[in-house]
């Protein structure tokens, strides 16, 4: 399987739930959980992830599903109540995917950098300026 596509095989092939910790200027620090599960046999991973802190509780909810387009590239579909509605990033480059669609331009980086484990950031800004990292959590897989 190609390199632009090894996330998605990575994912599929380690579902579970993976906990950790996140922090970032715009999120301030919080606890991540994300469950990881496997769709389409094997086609689409499907990311549920929350962020939590002990001030406000529930932070951010997020349902996102993974798959390969019909052009060829992956794309992480996804759904927020911070979002209008079910936005597509499109890979650009392994574990990169932008959006250009709403008023902010945004990216989401996720990063499988060894087994059991799990990088999730969203970068983003507020101008014309190039997106930075706002908020990113690291888990590990606990079942």
């Amino acid at each position: 399987m190609p390199a632009e596509t090894d996330v998605l095989r990575r994912l599929t092939a380690a579902t579970g739930v993976y906990r950790g910790r996140g922090d970032g200027p715009e999120s301030g620090p919080f606890v991540a959980r994300m469950l990881v599960s496997a769709g389409l046999d094997g086609r689409a991973a499907i990311l549920d992830y929350e962020a939590t802190n002990d001030s406000d509780g529930l932070r951010h909810v997020e349902h996102s599903v993974l798959v390969l387009g019909a052009d060829g590239r992956l794309e992480l579909h996804v759904a927020s109540l911070e979002l209008p509605g079910m936005v597509r990033f499109t890979q650009r480059s392994p574990g990169h995917f932008t959006a250009y669609e709403g008023p902010l331009v945004a990216r989401i980086v996720l990063a499988t950098p060894r087994p059991g484990a799990i990088s999730y950031a969203w970068w983003w800004s507020r101008d014309e300026h190039e997106p930075r990292e706002q908020s990113r959590a690291d888990l590990f897989r606990t079942a």
